[in-house]
């Protein structure tokens, strides 16, 4: 090869790779190839470790993505709180999906166990979900739910310490979230008066004053 050549091609491979690092790739996924498992074959259990975290304000921290299934389950939480026992980033549950129209996450509902929590500090919480079936709780949360994590609604940095940790166990796989399953338009609350299911998108919002007070100490199963 000439040293022409060489400049040649060197030129090109240069060119495709500037080109490269400017192009953004967009897909939507119709999950119409995915199929809800029975059982066996999802993690029965995920564990996180959040110390060293830094969540800022609107962050969204991801733990379990059980899509295309919906499931059932126990949270367990242990995370920054205020003197009164408020977490300082929410548990949130539901679907995140690529398509806005399919997007619901609601705040999970949670029980505060006393016993483990230092108000002020670092402060223990757990969760049924979903939590429909459960009596007399001030917050049910998404009643179809394959993804968990954690969102600041807050105004402030959040610092996770040592022994911060979230951990989700599966219980059951409930169904799964394609049509006519997910939320929004054509979704399983279609047709339902002032569904809250059918907003587009709704994620619970940011930036609050103050923390979300929505948590439980106790609860009627």
């Amino acid at each position: 090869m000439t040293k022409v050549d060489i400049r040649l091609v060197i030129a090109i491979v240069a060119t495709s790779a500037a080109l490269g690092s400017f192009s953004y790739h967009y897909a939507t996924a119709s999950h119409g190839f995915e199929t809800g498992v029975v059982g066996g074959t999802l993690p029965s259990a995920v564990t996180v470790s959040l110390a060293g975290q830094v969540m800022r304000p609107g962050d969204y921290f991801p733990l379990a993505d059980y899509s295309p299934n919906y499931v059932a389950g126990h949270f367990l939480v242990r995370i920054p709180c205020d003197n009164n026992a408020v977490p300082l980033v929410t548990p949130v549950a539901g679907h995140v999906d690529e398509l806005a129209e399919r997007t619901w996450v609601a705040p999970a509902q949670l029980n505060y166990i006393a016993h483990a929590s230092k108000p002020g500090d670092t402060c223990v919480y757990h969760s049924h979900i979903p939590a429909v079936d459960l009596v007399a709780v001030g917050q049910q949360g998404a009643p179809r739910v394959t993804d968990i994590g954690l969102l600041n609604q807050g105004t402030k940095n959040v610092v996770f310490r040592t022994a911060n940790a979230m951990s989700f166990t599966l219980i059951k796989v409930l169904g799964e979230i394609n049509p006519p399953n997910h939320y929004g338009p054509g979704g399983f609350a279609d047709g339902i008066p002032n569904s809250p299911y059918l907003v587009t998108p709704t994620f619970p919002p940011t930036n609050l004053a103050n923390p979300s007070p929505s948590f439980d100490e106790h609860h009627n199963h």
